[in-house]
């Protein structure tokens, strides 16, 4: 098992917690590194395309309803 494997759990249910006090409903938007787009994908993240401005990097959003779903299936 991978010596940090979980922390990626743990800090998108933080992302989004502090995206819900902050009044944005849970929703977030990054670029991802290409190694970690299936998880992103996996936790309910829609890409939105590659961003040629930021690398060549995919960019992906967590709509409201995607995080309150994650926020309702967590264990943490």
């Amino acid at each position: 098992m991978p010596r940090f494997s979980g922390v990626g759990l743990v800090m998108l249910h933080a992302a989004i917690q502090m995206s819900i006090d902050n009044e944005f409903k849970g929703r977030i938007g990054l670029h991802s590194l290409p190694q970690a787009e299936k998880f992103y994908e996996r936790q309910g993240f829609q890409c939105l395309g590659v961003d040629l401005e930021k690398e060549g990097l995919k960019y992906y959003e967590l709509s409201s309803q995607a995080a309150s779903e994650f926020i309702g299936r967590s264990t943490l």
